[in-house]
């Protein structure tokens, strides 16, 4: 065993370069570990549902505007910025077909919740 190791000892003495080849070697190596070590993290990151739980300021929006003539059933969606003020609101409404309907809409969410009218966004629902 020991004289076989010691003919490949010097086998590899004998090509040409052989350093670079071990650096390279060692560099996929490394590179591979490191690549599977971040796969690994990555896997472990929460995932996040595109449907989430409702706020009861959508609740209580959706309910209010059901109760408007003309705007039938309808979904509510608010976004938020980092200091907690409504950004935007998209809403679907049955009714949204109407441009009074969608007018009232605007005007109710405007109203209410201090949000610039061209940051509410009203589609028809299905």
């Amino acid at each position: 065993m020991k004289g076989r190791l010691k003919n490949f000892a010097e086998k590899l003495k004998t090509v040409k370069h052989i350093e670079l080849i071990l650096l390279a070697a060692a560099v996929c190596i490394a590179l591979l570990i490191y690549l599977g070590v971040n796969e690994s993290k990555e896997s472990n990151l929460p995932v996040y549902s595109v449907q989430q739980p409702q706020s009861s300021e959508e609740a209580r929006l959706e309910a209010l505007l059901e109760s408007v003539t003309g705007v039938g059933d309808c979904s509510v969606m608010i976004t938020y910025g980092e200091d907690g003020r409504a950004e935007g609101v998209v809403v679907s409404a049955e009714g949204a077909g109407d441009m009074n309907v969608k007018l009232k809409i605007i005007d109710i969410i405007c109203t209410l919740m201090d949000v610039d009218g061209g940051k509410i966004k009203i589609y028809k629902k299905n």
